[in-house]
């Protein structure tokens, strides 16, 4: 079963994406994303969690790139990488 999240852009337009992963990085947590038919993923920090409700919050490039170096490394296996 996917884990769905629905975003909502700004302009207002409701946006589906898949949770890959979550990310546990220097003490706070992240979930990366993929829209469906797209090749880029999206990383997000969760600011709070209620129940369902999420709270997700732009990081700066930096980390963004640290949290999807750990989530590379955990899902070799499960998804092809391009370099």
């Amino acid at each position: 079963m996917e884990d769905i999240i629905i975003l909502v852009d700004e302009n207002g337009v409701e946006q589906e994406y898949e949770v890959l992963d979550t990310v546990e990085y220097e003490g706070n947590r992240y979930v990366v994303l993929i829209k469906e038919e797209e090749d880029e993923v999206v990383i997000l920090q969760i600011e709070s969690e209620d129940g369902d409700d999420l709270e997700l919050v732009a990081c700066e490039d930096g980390v963004a790139e640290e949290v999807y170096h750990i989530f590379k490394e955990r899902n070799t296996e499960n998804f092809d990488f391009e370099d």
